[in-house]
């Protein structure tokens, strides 16, 4: 519900859902090309073919980004857990697996990407998946964490060193890329890695707490600096622990989208 919440469901023009009622064909749609709603807002505007998604697309709804949020909250704790306990979501214990530094444990190390992460993309659909034209960043930056592509295979570690030499980088950035569970996963791991990074890297920052401190190295890649961006960031960490993942209301129209396992205590527990 936090990022339902703290994010824009429905409202970006750039989060696109597929229409298969108007078939796979570029030149003949199955479908009406026509405005999906009565408004003149953009967010009404007739499906379009996408190259990118192999399909004639719409602006994405607010229910169709309910369900892509709820991949991302289950693979964002097991991601806390993993890296932070280094178990997967069974509770097994994972050979060669290397724990960041987060003494706080997995509900903090969550709060903080998934802090991250919503300053980062809000969530967009397009940046998940880097479809075009403003789904990477000008530098090549990708995924929800909008991780330079230099920073995402150094920190790969589900690739093994030989597997890195065989990949070009834009072949390990695909891996971080997508609305699926495994890539938001990797994707939340990269960042988690960088944020630990970072974080011992500038303890402190001018008299701020770590949080400013580890945001601020984070944008910078690794200096302090006094900036609104590290203060947005640190104020949605603080909200996230003190209301994430079971102190938000559930939206009227999510309730019949969403099963109750996004607030509920299976992710609690995980978290715990």
């Amino acid at each position: 519900m936090f990022l339902i919440n703290h994010t824009g469901p429905g409202k970006s023009v750039y989060s696109m859902e597929l229409m298969p009622e108007c078939g796979t064909d570029q030149e003949t749609p199955t479908c009406a090309t026509v405005p999906v709603c009565a408004s003149s807002s953009p967010l009404c505007s007739a499906p379009r073919w996408s190259a990118f998604r192999g399909g004639w697309v719409k602006v994405e709804t607010k229910e169709e980004a309910a369900k892509r949020y709820l991949n991302a909250a289950e693979a964002l704790a097991d991601t806390a857990v993993y890296l932070t306990r280094c178990i997967d979501e069974s509770g097994n214990v994972q050979e060669g697996c290397t724990p960041i530094y987060w003494p706080e444990g997995p509900r903090s190390a969550a709060c903080a990407i998934l802090s991250s992460s919503i300053w980062e993309s809000g969530y967009r659909e397009d940046i998940m998946t880097g479809a075009p034209p403003a789904g990477r960043g000008s530098q090549g930056e990708a995924c929800l964490m909008q991780v330079m592509p230099q920073y995402i295979a150094d920190n790969a570690s589900w690739l093994s060193p030989e597997q890195k030499k065989g990949l070009s980088q834009d072949e390990v950035v695909q891996m971080v890329l997508g609305t699926d569970k495994p890539s938001l996963s990797r994707c939340y791991e990269v960042g988690g890695r960088l944020l630990s990074r970072f974080r011992r890297a500038t303890r402190t920052c001018g008299g701020h707490s770590w949080v400013y401190s580890m945001y601020s190295g984070y944008g910078t890649g690794g200096r302090c600096r006094e900036s609104t961006w590290s203060q947005d960031r640190e104020r949605t960490y603080k909200t996230c622990m003190a209301r994430w993942p079971d102190g938000e209301k559930i939206p009227d129209w999510a309730s019949s989208v969403l099963t109750a396992d996004i607030h509920g205590d299976s992710l609690v527990a995980a978290l715990e």
